[in-house]
């Protein structure tokens, strides 16, 4: 093994530099020019041309060996050591791009965004912290420390969801957002916990990822602690990457400033799950039951979770829940062996997400309304905006040669692949997943029809079409949640009577996002070369080299698959990609479909009356969010919160202040009982009869002292008197 180069061996310099810059910018940011923003800016930019430097080395070169370092130690003992490390290798590489491009962008951005905001400094300072959390996810070499990893990131998004703590509206987000994933944060613990318990006598570091991954495809670990432990695992991805039912404190998140909804949807936090399933890939790939119940979550997600979109009225809405959807896609693709198509997705649609929702943030800049009912016509006032999150809106819908449309094809093209084997779920991702792809672009044209067509409907004209029901609780939070409370065109005075395009600052970004959501698709597209390409670029030797141990099993019986169609798509990797001129045709009658049915209802601007709206029973469940915070609200937190409440009143009023009382009333005793008996009696009583003891003595003895001659003679001559007898008697 050759010995790594310096950049390389210095990658652990990528999350060390947003976790200097977030401790700088706390200590004196108030104190600089840019009140803490050009620390921020320039620490992520300095980590990003590490990243790309280190994503550059690790592409190019022909099958690199990943890379680890770590400091051990063993606090416990018995052989048991615990290790602080980073595991460098082409996923690693892929993450760190994504990541620090993403928070650069956003960072970049929000200069101009929170320009004027009381709290910029903290929110600098918070923002660097976030990135630090992620990245510090994503080096960690072992579960242990990804783990510490994925709970700043929970924390970090808690605190930037309730930035605006003033609103109840947004402390129930973020304590929402927090619990929900803590719940789901449990299964992954023990999930760790179970899969770490099985390499004990194995090695002496447990958690290692390397290290538990030999295990498992070398049939080290027994087929329960890879359910179990994986499974318990995949908990905490539902959670933290939006799936269903764990996806309800997603859309609230949305409370936050859009910078951060754009870090928390693209590059942190939603994408911990998807890369913690890759990064455990060939563990997760020994069980087919594991991968059937991923496989069955994501395709549950990727569907209903975009029906949601089409009922909404806020643009971050929407977009949170097409987040959602294609968080559904990458999770079905894990589950249906779709390692590389999943990594795929998940780095394209970080760029055009951002893009969408950074975009989105310029629109509610300049219109002062996250509603797209109260836009319209936009398309002549904000052109960089209108092309730029065209760009976004295209490669989100998998429109032909943008970067979704590639990642995304891949998706269906791994299902289709696994549905060769036999597995059901390989032909619901196919099938579904063009459904939902027609779902997708649906809510999106519609969405851009409303918000860059027609003429410019103004604040206030929603009401007058019906749509206060577009979401039961859009309406209820004022636009403080977003960016009206510190618009830097607050100050002067009444708002631009037409709709402006956004400072340089903040459309030289959504440039940039907006070439990048084309562009990375080429990457992995049958335009890229034979090798190496995107899947060798994050393959590792195991990945390459593994294949599915349940495919032959199932041969051999003879359940339902054939050996002789199963050997294409038993390997994880399934080559460059290719061109499916079928899929290529369906995929472009799903989106003409979807875009001119969009225009019939909303080419015109704004209906009477949305049609989205007159669906029945289908718009009841879809607004309702198919009871799922309803059930929440009326069955767990009510009943969880009424309870603890009246338990911590009765424990605080009962046992608490009993114990103070009770603490109290002895402290009192004992301390009139020292003063009585220690102080009183023994102390002051030993003092005083020492006194009146010498009074007494010196009393008698004064007499002694009278000053009469006669009795000190008749004294002495007694005495002599005495001393002549005792001598007498002893002689």
């Amino acid at each position: 093994m050759t010995e790594p180069s310096l950049l390389i061996q210095s990658a652990w310099l990528i999350p060390a530099l947003p976790l200097a810059s977030a401790a700088a910018i706390a200590a004196f940011g108030r104190r600089l020019p840019w009140h803490g923003a050009e620390i921020g800016i320039g620490a992520i930019l300095t980590s990003l041309l590490i990243a790309i430097a280190i994503a550059w080395e690790t592409f190019t070169t022909v099958d690199p060996a990943p890379y680890e370092a770590a400091y051990a130690w063993s606090p416990l003992g018995g052989g048991f050591v615990l290790e602080l490390g980073m595991l460098i290798d082409g996923l690693t590489a892929m993450m760190f791009l994504l990541v620090t491009l993403v928070s650069s962008m956003v960072q970049i951005y929000s200069r101009e965004y929170m320009h004027g905001e009381k709290r910029f400094t903290y929110y600098y300072a918070m923002l660097s912290l976030f990135t630090f959390s992620m990245l510090f996810l994503v080096i960690a070499n072992n579960t242990l420390q990804a783990v510490v990893g994925w709970e700043l990131v929970g924390l970090c998004s808690f605190l930037l969801i309730g930035f605006y703590w003033e609103d109840k509206s947004n402390q129930d987000a973020a304590n929402k957002a927090f619990l929900t994933t803590k719940f789901g944060d449990v299964g992954l613990i023990v999930g760790v916990i179970v899969l770490s318990a099985g390499m004990f006598g194995l090695t002496d570091t447990p958690f290692n990822f390397l290290q538990t991954i030999d295990a498992a495809v070398a049939g080290e670990l027994s087929t329960a602690t890879i359910v179990l432990g994986m499974l318990l695992i995949f908990v905490g991805c539902i959670s933290k990457s939006g799936q269903m039912p764990l996806h309800v404190w997603l859309p609230d998140a949305m409370a936050g400033p859009t910078p951060v909804s754009a870090l928390i949807h693209a590059a942190t936090m939603v994408t911990a799950g998807v890369f913690l399933l890759a990064r455990l890939f060939p563990v997760l790939a020994q069980s087919a039951t594991v991968m059937a119940v991923i496989a069955v979550v994501g395709v549950i997600t990727l569907f209903f979770g975009g029906l949601l979109a089409l009922v909404q009225d806020d643009i971050k809405k929407i977009l949170a829940y097409s987040t959602i959807s294609q968080l559904g896609y990458m999770v079905a693709a894990i589950g249906v062996g779709g390692y590389t198509a999943s990594v795929f997705h998940l780095f394209t649609h970080g760029f055009f997400k951002a893009l969408l929702f950074l975009g989105a943030g310029s629109l509610i800049h300049a219109v002062h309304s996250n509603n797209i009912s109260d836009m319209g016509g936009l398309r002549r006032f904000m052109p960089h905006t209108f092309w730029t999150f065209t760009i976004g809106s295209l490669a989100l819908a998998g429109f032909p040669l943008t970067a979704g449309f590639f990642s995304k094809d891949e998706i269906l093209v791994a299902g289709d692949l696994w549905a060769v084997n036999g597995f059901a779920t390989g032909t619901a991702v196919y099938w579904v997943g063009l459904a939902a792809a027609f779902v997708t672009t649906f809510y999106m044209a519609r969405a851009w029809f409303l918000i860059f067509m027609g003429e410019h409907r103004g604040a206030g004209h929603a009401d007058a079409h019906g749509h206060d029901a577009h979401d039961d609780d859009a309406r209820t939070r004022t636009t403080r949640t977003t960016h009206d409370a510190h618009d830097d065109h607050a100050d002067h005075g009444a708002h631009h009577a037409d709709p402006h395009e956004s400072g340089r600052q903040i459309t030289v970004p959504l440039m940039i996002l907006a070439v990048l959501s084309i562009a990375v698709g080429l990457i992995g597209s049958p335009f890229a070369q034979e090798k190496p390409n995107f899947e060798s670029w994050t393959s590792t030797t195991v990945i390459a080299e593994t294949t599915y141990p349940f495919l032959a099993e199932y041969a051999a019986a003879g359940t339902g698959i054939a050996a002789a169609a199963a050997e294409p798509s038993a390997k994880i990797l399934h080559g460059p990609p290719t061109w499916h001129l079928d899929l290529l045709l369906i995929v472009l009658v799903v989106f003409s479909s979807a875009v001119a049915l969009a225009w019939r209802f909303y080419g015109r601007g704004l209906p009477a009356q949305d049609p989205m709206m007159r669906m029945g029973g289908l718009t009841r469940v879809l607004v309702a969010k198919y009871g799922f915070d309803s059930f929440g609200y009326r069955f767990i937190v009510v009943p969880v919160r009424d309870r603890m409440s009246a338990w911590a009143t009765r424990i605080s009023n009962d046992v608490i202040d009993g114990a103070v009382a009770g603490i109290g009333t002895t402290t009192m005793r004992l301390a009139r009982t020292t003063y009585t008996v220690v102080d009183q009696r023994i102390i002051d009583g030993g003092v005083n009869g020492a006194a009146f003891s010498a009074a007494w003595w010196s009393a008698r003895l004064r007499r002694i002292q009278s000053g009469d001659v006669q009795r000190y003679a008749g004294a002495l001559v007694a005495g002599v008197i005495l001393l002549v007898l005792a001598f007498v008697a002893v002689r």
